[in-house]
């Protein structure tokens, strides 16, 4: 897609154009980048709230009797943790050789009537939520249809939107606004509507920028209504929209992947430094042989993070060298507007990957030193 009159629209997107958005193509879909500026959005998530437009993500349910089992063989997360404790799950499905399909979350309901694809309703079993990437959407939901089992219904919701608020007043605002989600532990989750899929409508205390939040999925009418009482309910404590800039900026600051970057087919969970979303205990899922005979052998490449010692600004694709021998390349990289110092998240061998070690990134054609550093790179109080 090239033409806006091409690309996907969420259904917010009136309001976007009301509020002065500025859109680019993200995979398809014309999103907002910035309304006034990334590093005044940024800071206004880090000290106020901030609301980011997320439709462009995929919603699919997932129901039956043999939902539980199923997902359980396609992530590296353990579903038992959505039942025990509550809370939602996150993880990568991978293929047989270990490499990322994606990463979702995932937020289930036990003992929940399913639907079928006839839209009758069958006996109890489970319902579980999956978000996925909109850069994944139709291969991640050709992948769930593909290794599908009986007992299992796959709903690729339509009609949808959501959204993130988040930020240190983002609770406040939230409370005022709609009942019992500020009061949900972190990574909890509230059916707050149930019924056929395309009709529930989720709260989950998640969020992709380290700060205090949730995320909303439902009906798009549901959430466009909800979008704007919330920015009515909050604009005295400085609640503002803000576009994919900065919730790039503030999402690499915490060292949170994104699928296209950090992750790809062509990486593992182990080479991306993020063994702790693989439950070995779990049992069997796909991609597990692989990983495991990896994690035997010992990888050669591992993502490693790195601060700027010098002006400079590292950005995707700038090769890093250890002392004048290259090797690794720059997968994410800007300038932090917490730190004020550019940051960056690069593939190199794993012999670099030493806090501390002093290493070098090609900016503009100019090497700058760089040092080796433990993630997150921000972290608040700190």
């Amino acid at each position: 897609m090239s033409a806006a009159t091409d690309l996907h629209r969420s259904p917010l997107h009136d309001l976007h154009v009301l509020a002065g958005g500025k859109f680019i193509d993200f995979y398809g879909w014309q999103l907002p980048v910035q309304y006034t500026s990334i590093i005044d959005e940024h800071q206004t998530t880090r000290q106020a709230a901030g609301l980011f437009d997320i439709s462009h993500m995929g919603q699919v349910i997932i129901e039956g009797p043999g939902a539980f089992e199923f997902i359980q063989k396609l992530i590296t997360g353990d579903l038992q943790r959505t039942f025990d404790k509550g809370l939602g799950v996150y993880g990568h499905m991978c293929l047989p050789t270990g490499g990322i399909i994606d990463d979702i979350f995932v937020y289930g309901l036990k003992d929940t009537p399913a639907t079928n694809q006839a839209g009758v309703r069958q006996p109890c079993g489970g319902r579980f939520f999956m978000v996925v990437n909109g850069a994944t959407h139709e291969k991640d939901v050709a992948w769930l249809r593909k290794n599908v089992s009986s007992g299992v219904s796959i709903f690729d919701l339509e009609h949808r939107a959501a959204f993130a608020i988040q930020g240190p007043k983002a609770l406040e605002i939230i409370r005022s606004t709609i009942a019992g989600i500020a009061e949900l532990p972190r990574f909890a989750f509230q059916q707050i509507q149930g019924g056929a899929p395309n009709d529930t409508f989720w709260g989950c205390r998640t969020g992709y920028t380290g700060e205090e939040g949730a995320e909303f999925f439902g009906p798009a009418q549901t959430i466009v209504a909800l979008w704007k009482q919330l920015l009515e309910n909050g604009s005295a404590l400085g609640l503002k929209p803000c576009g994919l800039g900065a919730r790039d900026t503030l999402r690499l600051e915490v060292g949170y992947p994104l699928y296209g970057h950090e992750l790809s087919e062509n990486r593992t969970p182990l080479e991306a430094n993020m063994e702790w979303v693989i439950k070995w205990a779990k049992g069997d899922f796909i991609g597990r042989a692989a990983l495991e005979k990896q994690k035997k052998e010992g990888v050669k490449e591992m993502l490693l993070a790195y601060e700027l010692t010098e002006r400079g600004v590292p950005r995707q694709g700038a090769k890093v060298f250890n002392e004048g021998r290259p090797g690794g390349e720059t997968v994410s990289g800007t300038f932090s507007p917490s730190l004020q110092k550019g940051i960056g998240l690069a593939y190199a061998p794993v012999s670099w990957n030493n806090a501390g070690t002093i290493l070098e990134v090609e900016v503009h054609n100019k090497r700058v030193p760089v040092r080796v550093v433990k993630l997150p790179f921000y972290k608040r109080g700190s």
